[in-house]
């Protein structure tokens, strides 16, 4: 069954009208073609959002127009959408459009939605405090965390055999690598930090990822989003 932020479609109202497949994101590739080559030259890419439709029907004797209403407004607010049978994994809703619903018959309703979703699926995680080296095992694929770095003026942040700098922070500084920022939150108000760190956005690749730090860095906070294709 289909669970839209923590809420089943029970909740709602609502049931599948029929069992739904598993949404698969496509890779973007391009192939080129060069006269006197065997074969094309394959250059591959990120990978695509995925367009996924679900059909909903009501449940038996269930007002249809408040609970259609009701519904729309759960779908368009929507942000994680889940399956019962696959628990601590989730899908980033991106947009939704809903059909008009089907209502020839006073107690029957149907009506079809066409998710935009984020092309991974995610698992439920959460952050890990790091003071010393500390490994940590992708299962999925390369993930992209949120790490919140504790320092007192400047030191760097390794990963395997890539590093960043962070430079000229007193206190805590946020870096997400999946929105490509470095910033820290004072009163609700974003301060941004990009200018206090060198180097790309740091990922964490399939298998074993060696963490340490040094310098002025203190600890580490580290939410490594495992994500699947």
């Amino acid at each position: 069954m289909i669970i839209i932020d923590n809420k089943k479609i029970e909740e709602l109202q609502l049931c599948l009208s029929e069992r739904p497949a598993i949404p698969t994101p496509e890779q973007d590739v391009e192939f080129i073609e060069i006269k006197g080559r065997n074969g094309s030259l394959t250059k591959k890419y990120g990978f695509k959002d995925m367009t996924y439709s679900l059909t909903f029907d009501f449940l038996e004797d269930t007002p249809f127009k408040p609970a259609y209403r009701k519904a729309k407004l759960a779908l368009f607010n929507g942000k994680k959408l889940a399956f019962e049978d696959d628990p601590g994994i989730y899908y980033k809703i991106k947009s939704v459009s809903v059909s008009e619903a089907e209502n020839e018959i006073m107690e029957f309703g149907q009506f079809t939605v066409e998710f935009t979703l984020a092309p991974f699926a995610y698992e439920e995680t959460e952050s890990k405090i790091i003071t010393s080296q500390t490994t940590l095992t992708n299962p999925g694929y390369e993930s992209e965390p949120l790490i919140v770095v504790h320092c007192t003026g400047t030191g760097k942040v390794y990963i395997n055999n890539k590093s960043i700098t962070i430079k000229d922070i007193n206190g805590t500084m946020t870096v997400d690598s999946e929105s490509m920022n470095a910033y820290r939150m004072d009163n609700g108000r974003i301060v941004n930090l990009n200018h206090h760190m060198i180097g790309d956005f740091p990922v964490l690749g399939q298998g074993k990822n060696v963490i340490k730090f040094d310098g002025d860095i203190t600890k580490l906070e580290i939410n490594p989003r495992w994500r699947w294709v």
